[in-house]
């Protein structure tokens, strides 16, 4: 099997069937292709321009993908998040991670927090975890209290948490009640001798306040999980990671955390999938 192509200039042209495509250079799918073309792969070829439904059924079912369109219980969605999932997918990268955090996002009861969320994370270049949490930082004082109550201790382990409703969900009220958390940017801007790590839950952010460039936030609920031990611009540096990285971190360790930490997502994964013996 092989179909009709040109490539021309910056396009490539695949006939399949009754139908012409044109993949330009620009696609994220270009490169793909043609490497699929000079090694004769047609099924790739195929697969990739004209991809077959995949239904991600480790999302507890909830999400598929069709081309370059993402449903969530069958209903199209369209923001950052769904794109970064469908590229990760089309470039063959694992996407349980991105999954996960949606799952968790989606459960979160806020619309507004559900729609500004994931940017503002890309935007502030903060990771997720392989469960689908992300990390943010939080300035305490000495003692590791809270800089603005001197009430809530934020020691490593600490999980920190109150009444949903008790937290204020509206952005334009830029410092108000809640849980906070920030990102680099916003380090600078606060008080506070200790620097910590946070992980948080997509389904306990509240509110993203519209100051200092939509760098910092409000939850109902987090774990501290650490205490930032180097300059903070080298604490994430990767968009998938465990935990921030340490005074002696080296290249090699943030890459094995990260090989790790994914294969720790495809393994739970694959033990929650049914049995292939079972009826």
């Amino acid at each position: 099997m092989s179909f009709p192509y040109l490539i021309q200039g910056s396009n490539i042209v695949v006939v399949i069937g009754t139908n012409s495509h044109t993949i330009n250079k620009s696609h994220i799918t270009y490169q793909k292709v043609l490497d699929a073309i000079k090694a004769n792969d047609w099924d790739t070829v195929k697969d990739v321009i004209e991809p077959k439904k995949v239904v991600l059924n480790y999302g507890q079912g909830n999400i598929s993908v069709q081309g370059d369109k993402l449903f969530w219980k069958g209903a199209e969605l369209h923001n950052s998040l769904t794109d970064r999932i469908v590229t990760m997918l089309q470039e063959g990268f694992p996407v349980e991670p991105m999954v996960n955090f949606m799952e968790n996002l989606m459960s979160n009861p806020s619309k507004r927090a559900v729609t500004e969320l994931y940017g503002f994370l890309e935007k502030n270049k903060l990771p997720i975890t392989p469960d689908g949490h992300f990390l943010a930082y939080k300035k305490v004082r000495k003692d590791y209290l809270d800089c603005h109550s001197g009430t809530i201790s934020n020691h490593v382990g600490a999980v920190c948490e109150m009444e949903r409703n008790e937290v204020d969900d509206d952005q334009n009220r830029t410092c108000s009640t809640g849980l906070h958390f920030c990102s680099e940017y916003y380090l600078n801007h606060f008080g506070g001798e200790r620097t910590m790590i946070l992980k948080i839950n997509p389904r306990d952010v509240v509110s993203i306040p519209t100051d200092y460039n939509d760098s910092k936030g409000r939850a109902c609920r987090y774990e501290v999980i650490g205490e930032l031990g180097v300059d903070p611009n080298e604490a994430f540096t990767a968009p998938v990671q465990t935990e921030a990285n340490g005074v002696d971190t080296t290249e090699e360790k943030i890459k094995a955390a990260v090989e790790a930490a994914v294969a720790a997502a495809l393994a739970a994964y694959q033990a929650n999938q049914p049995s292939s013996n079972n009826p």
